[in-house]
């Protein structure tokens, strides 16, 4: 009955999971944006992985949220979340829906956006050569786009870092970037942004370490699908342990070694036949006691009280010394 309790328990609490807003939902409605602005592409070369990092930030024009919004990655592209932000910077994101699209190479991601900001982020497999290196990143779009920063960031311990075309070089907290500011892209009528990377870079680890869970910068939280896995695995373990220490409290066994608990009536009886084989145990005992032999004297063992003669040196019975 525990362990149906449990399992219960276990089934209803991810069944709550998955029903959270975590994650984006499959599309619900039709309209999309008619634009986007104030736009961030960032370009990170082995940020926390040895792939290319890739994360898209800005806002929709043209309608109220929540809709419908779509774009384009690689289609080797290992996507690490999409989603949103609110008002106060939190983000929700979550897997969003991918199918292959009409462009070459390239798979179309949708979901439904909930507020007004939007944002992406994948890893892309597109580094190339060892120790000299070399990316050629394409940013396709969709929209129509407002206004658009690029960062293209240096890799730590990389040298000869070079970027066609050339941004401008400024730093960013530890980093060296490149950066670029485009307005007024237009899917129909511009070509997809090409950047050509190239570096040297001998060390084989990426540029932050962080043992604990990828978290790319500005994503303000975990995505949804690695908060259910967390979750819903806490919780069949505590359900294992919980199981299993109440089978060793209680004693049972389960399967083929299952034992019934006998009842009362048993229990009495049992006691009653141990009471007499302890009897018949202590009446076997005094059978096999040697008889005592007629004694001549009045002097006994002064041990065990058997009779003995007075030039006995040693007690015939329990052969204790007499004198």
């Amino acid at each position: 009955m525990k362990l149906r309790y449990v399992l219960f328990l276990v089934v209803t609490t991810i069944s709550l999971l998955l029903n959270l807003p975590t994650q984006p939902a499959s599309a619900q409605t039709t309209k999309e944006p008619a634009g986007f602005r104030s736009v961030t592409l960032w370009v990170y070369p082995e940020y926390d992985d040895p792939r290319l990092l890739v994360m898209l930030e800005g806002k929709i024009t043209g309608v109220d949220a929540p809709a419908l919004i779509r774009f384009l990655v690689p289609a080797a592209a290992k996507m690490y979340s999409a989603g949103w932000k609110d008002a106060q910077g939190k983000y929700t994101g979550g897997p969003p829906e991918r199918k292959v699209s009409s462009v070459p190479g390239w798979d179309e991601i949708s979901y439904e956006l909930k507020t007004d900001t939007f944002r992406v982020e994948y890893y892309a497999n597109e580094i190339v050569g060892m120790p000299d290196k070399t990316i050629s990143y394409d940013f396709r779009f969709l929209y129509p786009i407002s206004d658009l920063r690029v960062i293209v960031q240096q890799p730590l311990k990389a040298t000869n870092f070079v970027v066609a075309p050339k941004g401008t070089a400024t730093n960013e907290d530890q980093f060296k970037v490149q950066t670029y500011n485009f307005s007024n892209l237009n899917p129909d009528k511009d070509q997809p942004l090409h950047f050509d990377v190239s570096y040297t870079k001998l060390d084989l680890n990426p540029s932050i370490q962080n043992e604990s869970g990828k978290s790319p910068p500005s994503g303000n939280g975990l995505s949804g699908g690695l908060i259910i896995m967390i979750a819903a695995g806490a919780i069949v373990i505590a359900a294992i342990f919980f199981w299993l220490g109440g089978k060793r409290k209680s004693g049972y066994q389960t399967g083929a070694r299952a034992q019934r608990m006998p009842t009362r009536a048993e229990r009495r009886e049992h006691e009653r036949h141990s009471q007499k084989k302890s009897q018949v145990r202590i009446s076997a005992k005094e059978q096999v006691k040697p008889p005592k032999p007629e004694s001549k004297t009045d002097e006994v063992c002064y041990y065990c009280g058997y009779p003995v003669e007075s030039s006995d040196k040693f007690c015939p019975n329990c052969r204790k010394n007499l004198d």
